[in-house]
């Protein structure tokens, strides 16, 4: 009997061994989700308390929360470079493009882009109307915003740029798109509160 036993729990150590490590991603996703949904709780205590609302809040990205999707990353600014005509973007956090409005509740656009993997922007391809976008600002604001529509765009098109300088405040984030991404999905949320 002592046998059998060790023989049965010889040979159901392979299968939790493959429970544990297949449960992992569950479990990493499950924790991702979490973090987002804290960090919303926490903006939305920020945005409803009185005493904190500034009247023309103005900052620089530092964290973007989708909790909708489990979206909770640190910001870094980047600049084009003009000598590999190229954006530098960060392999693990969410990019700011310096040369857009800073997050405002005035006007013009502030553009956020990554890279189309599942650990940075790639789950935006999967937003709804009306899902929810948390900016933080390295000076203490907060920012919601609200989804409102996608477009796919060259990578080339750069007209993006002076159409969002002109716009009323608000916020478009890019990532990669298309089969082969060759295309860059533009994606767009119109300002609903601010601190």
């Amino acid at each position: 009997m002592i046998r059998q036993l060790s023989a049965l729990k010889l040979r159901l150590l392979p299968l939790v061994a493959a429970a544990v490590v297949l449960g992992i991603p569950f479990f990493n996703s499950a924790l991702d989700h979490h973090h987002a949904v804290q960090a919303a709780a926490n903006a939305e205590l920020k945005l409803k308390n009185p005493a904190l609302v500034n009247a023309a809040p103005v900052g620089i990205p530092s964290r973007i929360v989708v909790p909708s999707l489990s979206i909770d990353l640190p910001v870094v600014s980047q600049s084009y470079s003009s000598a590999s005509k190229t954006w530098p973007v960060s392999p693990t956090e969410a990019n700011y493009a310096s040369n857009t409005a800073p997050v405002n509740n005035s006007k013009g656009q502030t553009l956020i882009y990554g890279h189309s993997t599942r650990s940075i922007f790639g789950p935006l391809l999967n937003l709804k109307d009306n899902d929810i976008a948390y900016i933080y600002t390295s000076n203490g604001h907060v920012f919601k915003y609200a989804y409102t529509g996608s477009q796919d765009v060259t990578p080339y098109k750069l007209s993006i740029f002076q159409d969002m300088a002109g716009a009323p405040a608000g916020l478009k984030m890019i990532t990669c798109d298309g089969p082969y991404f060759q295309y860059r999905r533009l994606m767009s949320f119109k300002l609903l509160q601010a601190s």
